[in-house]
């Protein structure tokens, strides 16, 4: 594949997941400048994901029918517009519709790029090419959430999301570029369907990235304010902090693109989950030192973000030609994981001190793990009756 179609594919999955975590780095401010709770500010990370879960495969099987090159075009732009509608939201309700809009952004372009693009790299490339697509993700962490918290701090946190919104208008445009006319995937169809429930593989592999983003997002999605409790720590501090995890992020996520090559798809993902076990771990007793919470940050991005891209390699070697089904499952369920994670973060910000919200996301980690040792049994076992 040509590396500047690549790189415009990228930018797009940086701005999907700009606009995704951005709500994250701002909560205090957007709770405070709408006068609600940080537990209600939080449940528009939930209204995201919930909104996300259901239009992946509800919009994938929609969108099989569709050029790849409108498709992805058009979710780029929807991306532009309900990123400009949460700028000019002046009221929880309205804030919460916006994100519901965003949310059908993430359904569509980040599982549908990764299928369109397993379609024109042959198959010994499909997972590194995978993997170099969700590094668009991980600078999103480094550069994109980091700078919109600095732009919030800075001129408010609207014009973080003015900021998305054109700069995804932008990107609308050379998706529609980089894409070839007439590209489709096969078309899903219930019996497609059918058969992605009734593998073993693939739902012991979807079960884990669910649980995985569960207990991630737990943690994650109040790191803002868990910050400012244990340390009294927001604005340019909070912003590094948020930069260091992304550079974690991005250096683990192109080390996982190397290691799948010489260890394969499945031992990445145990890392992945073993490295972000062990951190959830010892966040609580590293809280009490910020040069610490650094180090643990930096750690678990590092270790961790190598797991979205593999599930998605590893889903389309169990099954090829259910790519387009397998991968949207794959994000519906990463976004109901974030979303359940952001609920039962809200639970526990109002049950447990804030320095050990992060154990309740370890028990869902190690969950994970489980059922991603299970998917690779099953899909083994597919392999030798095959």
């Amino acid at each position: 594949m040509p590396s500047s179609r690549l790189i415009a594919l990228i930018a797009g999955n940086f701005f999907v997941a700009t606009s995704f975590m951005s709500v994250g780095g701002l909560l205090d401010e957007i709770a405070t400048s709408l006068q609600i709770s940080i537990e209600k500010a939080g449940l528009l990370i939930a209204a995201f994901g919930i909104s996300a879960a259901i239009c992946a495969p509800v919009l994938a099987t929609v969108g099989s029918h569709i050029d790849r090159r409108r498709l992805l075009t058009a979710s780029m732009a929807v991306c532009a517009l309900a990123n400009l509608a949460t700028a000019l939201g002046h009221s929880y309700d309205q804030l919460l519709w916006a994100r519901v809009l965003a949310a059908v952004t993430s359904a569509v372009y980040t599982p549908q790029v990764a299928a369109t693009v397993s379609m024109l790299v042959p198959e010994s490339e499909r997972a590194p090419t995978l993997g170099k697509l969700m590094v668009g993700w991980a600078i999103g962490s480094v550069i994109g959430n980091p700078l919109s918290v600095m732009i919030g701090s800075s001129f408010g946190w609207r014009a973080s999301f003015v900021f998305i919104g054109l700069s995804s208008a932008v990107i609308a445009v050379f998706v529609w570029f980089s894409i070839p006319k007439g590209v489709r995937v096969p078309p899903l169809s219930l019996e497609r369907w059918y058969q992605v429930f009734k593998s073993p593989a693939l739902r012991w592999l979807t079960a884990a990235t669910a649980l995985t983003n569960v207990g991630s997002s737990v943690m994650f999605s109040f790191l803002a304010p868990v910050m400012k409790a244990v340390q009294g720590v927001t604005g340019a501090t909070l912003a590094a902090l948020f930069f260091v995890s992304g550079v974690g992020g991005l250096i683990g996520n192109v080390l996982s693109v190397r290691l799948v090559r010489k260890i394969g798809a499945a031992n990445v993902a145990y890392k992945c989950n073993v490295v972000a076990a062990i951190m959830l771990a010892l966040w609580p007793l590293a809280s009490h030192w910020l040069v610490l919470i650094f180090v643990v940050q930096f750690l678990w991005s590092l270790g961790g973000a190598g797991f979205p891209a593999v599930q998605q390699a590893r889903l389309v070697a169990v099954a090829p030609v259910l790519a387009a089904a397998t991968i949207a499952l794959n994000s519906s369920v990463t976004y109901l994981g974030g979303s359940a994670g952001a609920t039962i973060g809200s639970t526990a910000w109002t049950l447990l001190s804030p320095r050990f919200i992060p154990w309740v996301g370890l028990v869902f980690i190690l969950a994970a793990l489980v059922c991603s040792v299970k998917g690779e049994r099953a899909s083994r076992e597919l392999e030798g009756t095959s």
